[in-house]
């Protein structure tokens, strides 16, 4: 059988690619841990959000009504909340002093959990929302007032009354698109809502609620978050891997603008968006991603690709994320939480030694440099028919002078011999 002959720029073109170039595979920012279950049925989870007073605390919330808090530095430690309703729950905010949260969700629904004593009760005044939807709900800086808002656009002002009779104030004037999502500033009186289809509101909770609409119409905003530290901004999450990042004009706020992007080499949707740090966010996506948001760059970064959970478990991949949590103590380490009811911590990788990492660096290196040239030099020999001649025809002058210079010895050996003897 005949042995067909590569050119040996071809070899050597394919050595090189071998030995020099990198495996492309995805890299995560962080390692994911095993995942606490809460059930082990589907919970239907949809909002979770991080608030407390001492120390961190997290609500999760969903179908049927259910609620549970979670201690955020150890997940273990969780404690059953009994809800007045049935409705799902869609929407959780946290006040500023972390005493009291409150859970907005489908008919109507808004409770009030307090601390002291882990009760959650339905909110006075509320029964005015009727049946509809509310989706968004949060706490102005101050704490002196919250938002709410759902199904029809409509938004509403709420303040905590005397003897617990909540005061709400209508500040939308006419119907509109479903309200999305309510986030507030950390350190202004100003918040922003997300809708589906008329863009992003600003509130001003310094002028008796003043509603300012600054545009974004062209996308279904998912959700928003103005979690921006010294930042006079807010990010929203669209359809279609969009992020508007909004730049709050605090002295003129019709003058704010939204200028949007598109999520660069990730597939899926955005589906929620929750603070990580001062300044920078993390992006639920569906199927199984998590992109890190920087505020003050306008720029993404893969915190966990899909592909990574794939290659650990295909089930776990296929869970849908209600959004993510960073711990106090470092904001490295947190928790990813599934709809299911899955809270799945993450952590930096593991770091190796880097004596170790250097020592197989140069070894790998002295290895090529040895490696390299004598096979690239082989695949041009064995290519080459008149260089073979040359090498062999060298050879076989080498191996009969050898011959005769060891025969010849041989002769004088013998020659020496007789002569001993006659003398």
């Amino acid at each position: 059988m005949a042995l067909t002959k590569i050119p040996a720029i071809g070899l050597i073109s394919i050595l090189l690619v071998s030995i020099l170039s990198p495996i492309a595979s995805a890299e995560s920012a962080v390692e994911l841990e095993n995942p606490i279950w809460i059930a082990e049925s589907d919970l239907g989870l949809e909002a979770l959000a991080s608030g407390g007073e001492k120390s961190q605390k997290i609500i999760v919330a969903g179908a049927d009504g259910y609620a549970r808090l979670i201690d955020g530095e150890n997940p273990s430690e969780q404690i059953d909340l009994a809800t007045p309703v049935e409705d799902t729950l869609r929407a959780i905010d946290w006040h500023p002093r972390g005493k009291t949260a409150l859970i907005a969700g489908d008919n109507g629904a808004m409770l009030r959990y307090a601390a002291e004593d882990h009760s959650i009760t339905t909110v006075s005044g509320s029964a005015q929302f009727g049946s509809l939807d509310m989706r968004g709900v949060a706490w102005n800086a101050a704490g002196n007032w919250a938002y709410i808002g759902g199904e029809d656009g409509w938004i509403w002002a709420y303040q905590e009354g005397e003897e617990g009779v909540g005061n709400f104030q209508l500040i939308t004037t006419e119907e509109a698109s479903l309200v999305t999502g309510i986030a507030c500033m950390n350190e202004v009186n100003v918040c922003a809502a997300s809708t589906e289809s008329d863009g992003i509101a600003i509130i001003d909770s310094r002028t008796e609620h003043t509603v300012h609409w600054i545009g974004g119409e062209n996308r279904i905003w998912r959700g928003i978050s103005c979690d921006g530290g010294p930042l006079e901004r807010c990010v929203a999450i669209g359809d279609g891997r969009g992020i508007g990042s909004i730049s709050l004009n605090l002295n003129d706020l019709d003058q704010s603008t939204i200028f949007t992007q598109i999520t660069p080499g990730v597939s899926g949707e955005l589906t929620h968006v929750h603070a990580r740090a001062t300044g920078e966010l993390l992006i639920s996506m569906a199927p199984f991603q998590i992109v890190a948001w920087d505020m003050g760059a306008s720029e993404a970064y893969g915190w966990v690709e899909n592909e990574d959970v794939m290659s650990g478990s295909s089930a776990l991949a296929g869970e849908r994320l209600i959004g993510t949590w960073a711990t106090t103590s470092d904001e490295n380490i947190g928790f990813i939480v599934t709809s299911y009811g899955g809270i799945i911590g993450f952590h930096p990788p593991t770091e190796s030694s880097v004596w170790t990492d250097s020592l197989i660096s140069y070894v790998l290196g002295a290895v090529v440099l040895v490696a390299v040239p004598g096979v690239v030099l082989g695949l041009i020999f064995m290519n080459s028919e008149t260089l073979q001649r040359i090498y062999f025809s060298r050879r076989n002058a080498k191996q009969e002078a050898a011959e005769a210079a060891r025969i010849q010895k041989e002769k004088d050996a013998k020659r020496a011999a007789r002569k001993k003897k006659n003398s």
